[in-house]
């Protein structure tokens, strides 16, 4: 019977050794001043330990990475990894005039381009367009941002920017430069471009 019992007191007194190695709080007594199995002094039993709820314990731990390990990161779902990945991007962009499509066939990559980019927390979009008086690359321009004036009164994007507006004069461009500094370092801020189109989703 005492070999059971001190087999028990052995296993209770290594889960508290464990606890005790993460725990950053000074004040708690160490594992070998109070067990009898390391330290030889008087047996003290497992209840008259101070005892915490697994709330408390977890709270406790969590406390614990924070402080040592940094913030504790929450699951964002299968597209976290995106998110990450993306991070440092400040502007992702959309191909519209890639292969010369008819107006139709860009408006349609529009609508699946932005959806993909919202999904991946892609927040700010670059459309390249192309631009020209005559020719497919003109009509592109007008028929996706007659489409983007349809999505934003329907609230399905916050804003877009024509290309020759966006820099430093125009309203909308310095709000989204106050919201993220890396937006002016982009080689089309300030430039009158007018084969893009910037779209905050």
């Amino acid at each position: 019977m005492k070999s059971k019992a001190n087999a028990k007191l052995k296993r209770e007194a290594d889960v508290r050794k464990r606890k005790a190695q993460w725990s950053p709080k000074k004040e708690k007594p160490a594992v070998a001043a109070i067990d009898p199995v390391i330290s030889g002094t008087a047996a003290i039993r497992a209840k008259d330990l101070p005892q915490q709820s697994p709330e408390e314990e977890t709270r406790e731990f969590l406390e614990y990475l924070e402080r040592y390990k940094g913030p504790v990161q929450k699951d964002e779902g299968p597209f976290s990894a995106k998110r990450k990945n993306k991070a440092g991007s400040a502007i992702g962009k959309l191909n519209l005039e890639d292969g010369m499509p008819f107006v139709e066939e860009a408006v349609q990559r529009l609508t699946i381009g932005l959806q993909e980019m919202k999904v991946s927390g892609i927040r700010v979009v670059k459309l390249i367009h192309g631009y020209g008086s005559t020719g497919r690359g003109g009509k592109i321009c007008a028929g996706v941002r007659k489409k983007l004036s349809d999505m934003k009164h329907k609230k399905l994007i916050r804003e877009f920017i024509p290309g020759e507006d966006f820099g430093p004069m125009d309203a909308a461009s310095r709000k989204l430069a106050e919201q993220d500094p890396k937006i002016p370092r982009d080689p089309d801020y300030g430039r009158l471009n007018h084969g893009i189109t910037i779209v905050v989703l």
